[in-house]
């Protein structure tokens, strides 16, 4: 049998049997093409579903929060002067003791005219340290002790530009220092400044602190929150879930086993979560893990 292929071989052309190779060989691409084609249709039908997880949109309070550290500063505070050239006759007072507005602190003999001065305390405050002692020759501004009211204390701090709408007089805010640990101290934003500092691009607050137990101190940092704006019953979402092109803002929503983009308008950032104020129903489920291999209409697999 072999002998007869090989004799049949021998009887046909060179140029028959360069036809036949040909032929064979481009029979045997085209099959291969085919069942590459057919196996990649094959693939194309397969949707392959997107693994997520998703969140609930939480109805809450939005909050527009500023922090900063400022110092404190008592709101009255002066240093008691010598007026007058002379001695010191007596001292009506204890250092770091309280004293009521028109007290006497102290007396002094005058040098400069006959008869005796004295000096009394222009507003409620608690005293300093004494500067002299009885018998003590002073001379004119001399320093003679020093009173602060500590009763109400003022702070100064600045906000960017950016906060000016939601600044007004009597604004409230809250105050805790590092040293008194577990309190809390209650303010109000007393005036705001007139001018946009043009090189920080903030402007200036100054506002009133309460010190009802009397614990604070000029002097000391203060941890300052301010609450600007403020929004009950606001739709909140976790920061994740939200996507930004184009200064616009998108979210991927889970309906049955798709998924669906929705366009947002955005409120209050705080920091974990998103305020929207329009796009979102409250039933919607928001897609926080895997949406950036989304598409919409894609098909997903909600894992929680």
């Amino acid at each position: 049998m072999l002998a007869k292929i090989k004799t049949a071989i021998s009887k046909i052309q060179p140029f028959h049997l360069l036809i036949i190779i040909l032929i064979s060989g481009l029979s045997y691409g085209a099959f291969s093409f085919y069942m590459k084609i057919a196996k990649f249709s094959k693939m194309s039908t397969i949707t392959k579903s997107v693994s997520v997880k998703v969140s609930h949109i939480k109805l809450g309070a939005a909050q527009k929060i500023y922090q900063t550290i400022s110092t404190i500063e008592a709101l009255q505070s002066i240093e008691i002067t010598s007026k007058v050239n002379g001695v010191v006759e007596k001292i009506n007072f204890i250092e770091g003791s309280e004293i009521k507005k028109g007290e006497k602190i102290l007396s002094i003999l005058s040098s400069d005219t006959a008869g005796r001065i004295e000096i009394h305390a222009p507003f409620d405050g608690k005293l300093g340290l004494s500067k002299v002692n009885v018998g003590n020759q002073v001379s004119k501004s001399e320093l003679l002790t020093t009173l602060d009211n500590f009763t109400k204390m003022k702070i100064m701090f600045d906000l960017p530009e950016t906060n000016l709408a939601f600044l007004k007089k009597n604004l409230s805010f809250e105050a805790t220092s590092d040293v008194i640990k577990g309190k809390i101290f209650k303010g109000n934003i007393d005036y705001i400044d007139s001018r946009i500092d043009e090189q920080s691009r903030t402007i200036r607050v100054y506002a009133i602190l309460n010190n009802t137990d009397n614990v604070l101190r000029p002097g000391l940092f203060m941890k300052i929150k301010l609450v600007l704006q403020e929004k009950e019953n606001a739709f909140l979402i976790p920061e994740e879930a939200l996507l930004s092109i184009n200064k616009k803002h998108y979210v991927y929503i889970a309906e049955g086993d798709n998924a669906k983009i929705k366009e947002v308008s955005i409120g209050i950032r705080m920091n974990q979560f998103i305020e929207i104020e329009k796009g979102l129903d409250i039933n919607d489920k928001v897609i926080v893990l895997g949406h950036e291999k989304l598409r919409d209409g894609s098909k997903i697999k909600v894992l929680n």
